[in-house]
């Protein structure tokens, strides 16, 4: 291993309020389908935006969408961040407790 650190930046910059969804997608299947990924156990927020994207792949979903509704739902305390989860390489996601 070179010891190499990467150094945290700003996966998307995009806010919901700028989002156009494609025809075929409402915010409400984007929500499960992200809500679908979620562990008890935190999981990083790239990985979690890559499987939702692959899951809507028939869709054609922009990984920025998809991280900008997860911004959404952190911000309102439907899932839990550790970390800030604009940095998708280094910040993790889970599922909140009831």
């Amino acid at each position: 291993m070179s010891g190499y650190v990467e150094p945290p930046h700003v996966g998307s910059t995009l806010r919901w309020e700028d989002v156009w969804l494609p025809s075929a997608l409402t915010a409400e299947v984007l929500d499960a389908t992200i809500f679908s990924m979620l562990q008890p156990r935190s999981l990083k927020t790239a990985r979690i935006i890559g499987d939702v994207v692959e899951a809507l792949r028939r869709r054609s979903i922009d990984p920025e969408i998809v991280g900008a509704r997860i911004q959404v739902l952190v911000d309102n305390g439907s899932i839990e961040a550790l970390g800030n989860p604009r940095k998708w390489r280094h910040s993790e996601l889970l599922r909140k407790e009831a």
